[in-house]
């Protein structure tokens, strides 16, 4: 197993789409491999996960 961190910054996504939208296919996606997530001041999250 090994531990990534995946970040996600509000800034950086295309316009018209939303942080917690991304966020949520990303989870939806690693399903059970999601250690925690999170938020770091107001628009950017870290996602831990497994591998």
């Amino acid at each position: 197993m090994i531990h990534k961190i995946r970040y996600f910054e509000a800034e950086k996504i295309p316009q018209g789409q939303y942080l917690q939208d991304i966020v949520n296919d990303f989870l939806a996606e690693m399903g059970d491999n999601i250690i925690a997530v999170h938020p770091v001041m107001g628009n950017t999250l870290l996602v831990h996960y497994k591998e």
